[in-house]
């Protein structure tokens, strides 16, 4: 009666138990088989059932996302979001000091039987509207295929998410005419080496959640990348040499719309300073070339990037350019080569985590970043007498930038940017230059 009582209970007790205690149960069964309660037959039914039983219960994670995984971690479910609320004050009246929601995302990200993940993310801070929506096969590491809407591997600065960039906004390298933010599209990319990623991509060209619908133009933009940290294959620890080059071709012919449009503002959100658009081009190619470095040692970084694109509009050619360098220096010694990550479209610095977080009894705790910055745009190629593009505004801009982050937690940041604009002899709307100080608050998860 007692072997039968036991035998009952411990059934019902694996049948309910957790799947974090399987090691557990398994020490209890072989207990009882040593004890003779159970016979090693019956002690090795129960152990095939708990095992079983186990293999169908998910996982809860709590860490930077809510996220449940399968016990054999073949599948799983994440959370993920993010909000930015800015305020940005101007040194004068053009634009106006406000509260502003950058961005606000929320998805779900995960895998289903292991080799295919996948991502959804809306974005809510203008208009809802679908900001990724993708399937990505993973049957090989070094060579992965995905489809969908995705942010392209183009740029250091674009592949490193909003969330863990220098300052509050990205450089003038970031602008339409010279690197691919997210589109629709298919890529192929991955990680022949656990140090060097790359990325090639064919996409409509034309942002987010836009179709190609005119049938005079109908060729796709074709997007390249690679990438590697030198540090790792030459064993240097605590660095990150970070090198990699950038290439895309769009042969965007629009002989009946000339929809072909780009623009850009000031590094403070403030000034529309430039525009470029296509007025009788015929026949319109864009040709870029790009290069991206870093260097991070311990608690200090230096990084730079280079855009040009050629146009050409079949009569002429113009280039727009965009460089910008720099640094930064965790003043709270974390290191940046432990934010560092080789993903399967590139290298990029994501979260820098405090080594103990903010106690705000003792004020003390959390990470502190000093960082500064320059950026320049060039389009001086481009004139009023340019066939097939117009422009307007200023065309040769230069910002400086300084800027002091707080990470109390490692969900948490806290930024404040001092950015100053030169238009260089150009006014826009009266002004010469803009001069601007703007706060980030954000939460991420």
């Amino acid at each position: 009666m007692i072997k039968k009582l036991s035998l009952a209970l411990l059934t019902a007790g694996i049948i309910s138990v957790p799947a974090v205690a399987t090691d557990t149960t398994e020490d209890l069964i072989n207990a009882l088989v040593t004890k003779g309660v159970l016979s090693e037959d019956e002690g090795s039914l129960l152990s095939k059932s708990n095992q079983a039983e186990t293999k169908n219960k998910a996982v809860v994670k709590d860490g930077s996302g809510l996220e449940i995984t399968s016990s054999d971690g073949k599948n799983s479910i994440k959370l993920s979001g993010r909000v930015q609320l800015d305020y940005r004050m101007f040194d004068h009246d053009n634009d106006a000091d406000t509260f502003d929601i950058r961005r606000a995302y929320l998805g779900v990200s995960g895998k289903i039987a292991e080799y295919y993940e996948y991502k959804l993310t809306g974005s809510f801070s203008d208009t809802t509207k679908l900001d990724e929506g993708f399937l990505n096969i993973n049957w090989w590491k070094p060579v992965q295929f995905q489809f969908g809407q995705f942010k392209t591997p183009i740029s250091l600065e674009e592949r490193t998410s909003s969330r863990f960039t220098n300052f509050m906004e990205r450089s003038y390298v970031n602008n339409a005419s010279l690197t691919t933010g997210k589109e629709q599209g298919v890529m192929i990319h991955g990680n022949p080496k656990d140090w060097m990623g790359y990325g090639v991509a064919v996409v409509n060209g034309l942002g987010q959640n836009t179709d190609n619908k005119n049938g005079s133009s109908d060729n796709f933009q074709y997007i390249a990348h690679v990438d590697a940290n030198l540090a790792k294959p030459f064993g240097y620890k605590n660095q990150v040499i970070h090198v990699g080059v950038n290439g895309s071709y769009w042969d965007a012919d629009d002989e009946n719309s000339k929809t072909y449009e780009s623009k850009q503002k000031t590094l403070a959100r403030g000034e529309q300073f430039f525009s470029l658009s296509e007025n009788s081009a015929e026949e319109l190619t864009k040709t870029m070339y790009g290069l991206e470095g870093a260097w991070a040692v311990n608690n200090k970084k230096l990084q730079t990037e280079y855009a040009i694109t050629e146009f050409d509009t079949g009569v002429n050619t113009q280039d727009l350019s965009a460089y910008y360098v720099e640094a930064g220096w965790i003043l709270t010694g974390e290191t940046y080569a432990k934010s560092y990550k080789t993903t399967n479209m590139g290298g990029k610095f994501d979260r820098i985590k405090p080594t103990k977080d903010f106690d705000p009894n003792t004020f003390s705790g959390g990470a502190w970043e000093v960082v500064a910055g320059y950026s320049k745009f060039d389009a001086d190629d481009f004139t009023a007498t340019s066939q097939g593009l117009t422009t307007t505004g200023a065309t040769d801009v230069d910002t400086m930038r300084i800027g002091l982050n707080f990470i109390p937690q490692k969900n948490i940041k806290v930024m404040l940017n001092l950015v100053d604009t030169d238009f260089n002899g150009t006014k826009v709307a009266g002004e010469s230059g803009e001069q601007a100080v703007i706060v980030r608050m954000q939460y991420d998860f």
